[in-house]
């Protein structure tokens, strides 16, 4: 199965969680409300737009504001709310098999461009997390504790990580995500999000292991992202190509369009049946990019400015003066 054509692409089973969380967090039903893509949020055999899901953790981030905030949403998980995926932990039979198997059908619970890495070494077991959206604090702090939850699941106790490796600038105050991670070695500004767990705790054997019930749950998980199908408008998938091209710098219109399968004439006169423009769209998705960034995250302009495709910093300030009527230091300051 060629998982690059589920990219850009999540299953619902997170995105609920998300969802239900703010409310928990007390974010207005209306926030969500207007977001495109989560009508599907009810059918597990569907994939919605990884931006959609975005979008939810964009309005979550404001009710989970501070340290730890990405890790609340996991004291709403349970085994079995993201799928088969979930009981790939309690069917290995040791923590690095686990997330050998995890990493392996990630898919079927999120974007293909997500993975995780896991290394051995003298400090233990190290899992990454690469994604294309773990820059923002909330995201790693999930993934992580979304990670020790599941390790916790198959092992059948408390296990505890010897160190957490999150991005963005180090906190003087970070009693919560002690708190959450069950540990006080948690480093910032690291490249990736990280946990390292003891060589003993990965080795250790599940107390649950199966191997015929997670080579079942593996076949499932394959089966489940092999047949899934992508939810998608038109609109969101050019969003998602706009959004992709943004990573690898100036998003044109030529190569957007050969990633969509048209010519650049049909993609003109598709935005035009739209009501909108190639510059309008590109132009949207920077700013929800660029707002997102500076709101999100400590990443100086240069670098947000660079992840937007501007080469020069200052062009960034004049757009975000223009898109949100103040610059970025008032942006990122909430004023």
């Amino acid at each position: 199965m060629n998982a690059a054509r589920l990219n850009g692409t999540v299953p619902p089973h997170l995105t609920r969680l998300l969802v239900e969380a703010g409310g928990l967090a007390g974010v207005e039903p209306r926030a969500f409300a207007r977001i495109s893509g989560l009508s599907a949020l009810g059918d597990d055999r569907v994939r919605i737009p990884t931006r959609s899901m975005m979008r939810v953790w964009e309005e979550l981030s404001v009710g989970l504001r501070g340290a730890g905030g990405g890790t609340r949403p996991i004291e709403l998980w349970r085994p079995g709310r993201l799928g088969a995926w979930d009981y790939l932990f309690t069917a290995a039979g040791t923590l690095t098999e686990a997330f050998a198997d995890a990493d392996r059908h990630f898919t079927a619970v999120t974007d293909p461009r997500d993975a995780m890495a896991a290394t051995r070494d003298d400090d233990g077991l190290t899992i990454v997390y690469h994604g294309p959206y773990e820059e923002l604090p909330v995201v790693g702090e999930f993934a992580l504790s979304l990670l020790l939850a599941q390790a916790r699941s198959g092992a059948g106790r408390d296990l505890r990580p010897t160190r957490i490796r999150l991005p963005g600038a180090a906190r003087s105050r970070h009693r919560d995500l002690s708190t959450a991670f069950a540990t006080r070695e948690i480093e910032f500004e690291a490249p990736r999000p990280s946990i390292t767990f003891t060589a003993a705790d990965a080795e250790r054997p599940f107390p649950r292991a199966d191997p015929a019930l997670a080579a079942i749950l593996r076949e499932h998980a394959r089966l489940t992202v092999a047949t899934a199908r992508p939810v998608h408008g038109w609109l969101d998938r050019l969003h998602a190509e706009i959004d992709r091209e943004l990573a690898t710098g100036a998003p044109t219109l030529e190569r957007v369009a050969h990633r969509l399968n048209l010519s650049v004439r049909t993609l003109q006169r598709r935005l035009r049946d739209e009501d909108t423009t190639w510059s309008a769209e590109l132009e949207r998705i920077r700013a929800e990019r660029v707002e997102r960034l500076l709101t999100t995250t400590a990443l100086p302009v240069e670098a947000i400015a660079a992840r937007v495709g501007y080469r020069d910093p200052r062009a960034l300030r004049r757009a975000v003066h223009r898109w949100l009527g103040r610059g970025p230091g008032a942006v990122r300051a909430g004023r």
